[in-house]
C-alpha cells in the first residue's frame, strides 16, 4: 500500500510539473504581441509574408465554429491573408516537453476539425500553420516524426495507402543558445527562463533576464520580474528547492542596481501571499486524498473480513467513489450487508 501511495505521489508532481509550464507558456504566448513577437522570429518567413500579422488576434481554444464541438488544446489565433478580405489563416501553438512523436496525428486532427466547423458554416477554408515550440533538457537528435512514419509500411518499407502530409514548425529550444534568442524583451527572457528551468539550470536563472536591462518602465520590470520568479519558484518548489530572498537579490543586482531592494521586496511580498494560499488549497486537497484512501481502505477491509474473497470488479467499482460522505455510507452498509451482491448494488448506484 505504502508503495502505491509513492506511486500516484510521484506522478501527481510529474503532471504538476508538467502544469506548471504549461500554465506558463499558456500566459506569456497567449498574449498577442508576444506571440506576433514569436512568429516574426521564429516562423516560417514565407508565411509570415502571406499574413497580415499586425491583425493577429487570439481564437478561441475550446470550440471552432458556432455549431463546432471540437477541441483545441494549446493556444490559438487567427490572422487575415494579404490576398483576399475573405481569407484568413489560423495559427496553432503547441507546446510539448517530450519527443513529440504524436504531433502529426495530432495537428491532422485539429486541421480537420477546423476545416469542417467551416464548411458547416458555409464559410472559405482557413490557411492553417502549426508552431511547436519544445522545451526539454536535451536537444531533440530523431528527425521530426512524419505521419507516414506511423503508418504501416509495405515490403519496401514505404508507407501503404494515400498519406496526408501534415508540416509544423518545432523551435527546439534545448538546442538554442541563449545569447543567440531573437525577439523583443518579453519573448527572449521567457524563452531563456524555460530553457534554464527545463535544463535543470535553475541556478542560472539571472542570465536569462538580463534583457531586462532594455526596459526602461520600472513597473513593467516589476510586473515582468514578478511572473517569471512565481514561476521559478514553483518549478524550484517541485524540486525540493527554496527560492532564497538572498540569492535572488545577488543574482539580480546587476540588472536593477539600486532599485533591487525595493523591487526585490515588493515581489517576494506578493510571491509568499500566493504560496501561502497555494500552500493551503494543496495541503487541503492532499488532506482530502487521503481520507478517501482511507475510508476506501475501511470499505475493502470490512468486505473481506465478512466474505474472505473480494472480486477485483467489486474494488475496482470501490476505488472510483472519491466522495468520503458516499464512502462511510458504504461502510455502513458494508456491515449490514447479508450478501456480497447487495454490497455491489449499492456500489453501482453510487458510481
Amino acid at each position: 500500500m505504502v508503495i502505491q501511495l509513492d506511486e500516484k505521489s510521484e506522478k501527481r508532481q510529474k503532471k504538476h510539473s508538467g502544469n506548471i509550464y504549461d500554465a506558463f507558456v499558456k500566459n506569456i504566448f497567449g498574449r498577442v504581441s508576444v506571440f506576433a513577437d514569436f512568429l516574426q522570429n521564429y516562423a516560417d518567413p514565407e508565411f509570415v509574408r502571406n499574413i497580415q500579422l499586425s491583425k493577429i488576434t487570439s481564437a478561441p481554444t475550446h470550440y471552432f465554429g458556432q455549431k463546432g464541438d471540437e477541441r483545441i488544446l494549446d493556444l490559438a489565433f487567427k490572422c487575415p491573408l494579404k490576398n483576399g478580405a475573405n481569407t484568413k489563416a489560423v495559427i496553432l501553438f503547441e507546446h510539448t516537453s517530450g519527443l513529440g512523436n504524436d504531433l502529426p496525428i495530432r495537428l491532422l486532427a485539429y486541421a480537420v476539425s477546423i476545416w469542417l466547423s467551416e464548411l458547416k458554416e458555409n464559410q472559405p477554408l482557413s490557411a492553417i500553420y502549426f508552431i511547436v515550440l519544445r522545451t526539454g533538457k536535451k536537444p531533440r537528435r530523431q528527425p521530426y516524426k512524419k505521419l507516414a512514419d506511423l503508418l504501416p509500411k509495405d515490403e519496401y518499407g514505404q508507407p501503404i495507402g494515400w498519406i496526408p502530409d501534415i508540416r509544423y514548425d518545432m523551435i527546439d529550444l534545448p538546442a538554442e543558445k541563449i545569447e543567440h534568442l531573437r525577439g523583443g524583451v518579453i519573448l527572449r527572457v521567457t524563452l531563456g527562463i524555460l530553457k534554464k528551468m527545463a535544463e535543470g539550470l535553475e541556478e542560472e536563472f539571472d542570465k536569462a533576464m538580463l534583457p531586462l536591462t532594455e526596459l526602461d518602465d520600472e513597473k513593467q520590470q516589476i510586473t515582468l520580474t514578478t511572473e517569471i520568479l512565481n514561476f521559478v519558484s514553483k518549478v524550484y518548489n517541485t524540486r525540493k528547492k527554496r527560492l532564497e530572498f538572498d540569492a535572488v537579490h545577488k543574482s539580480l543586482n546587476n540588472i536593477f542596481q539600486e532599485r533591487t531592494q525595493k523591487m526585490m521586496t515588493t515581489i517576494f511580498d506578493e510571491l509568499k501571499a500566493e504560496s501561502k494560499a497555494e500552500g493551503k488549497a494543496e495541503a487541503q486537497a492532499e488532506a482530502q486524498a487521503e481520507t478517501v484512501n482511507l475510508c476506501q481502505e475501511i470499505v475493502l477491509s470490512v468486505l473481506q473480513t465478512r466474505f474472505k474473497k473480494v472480486p477485483k470488479k467489486v474494488e475496482n467499482s470501490l476505488h472510483q467513489v472519491s466522495n468520503a460522505v458516499t464512502l462511510k455510507s458504504l461502510a455502513t452498509q458494508a456491515a449490514a450487508c447479508q450478501t456480497l451482491d447487495e454490497f455491489v448494488a449499492a456500489v453501482k448506484v453510487t458510481t
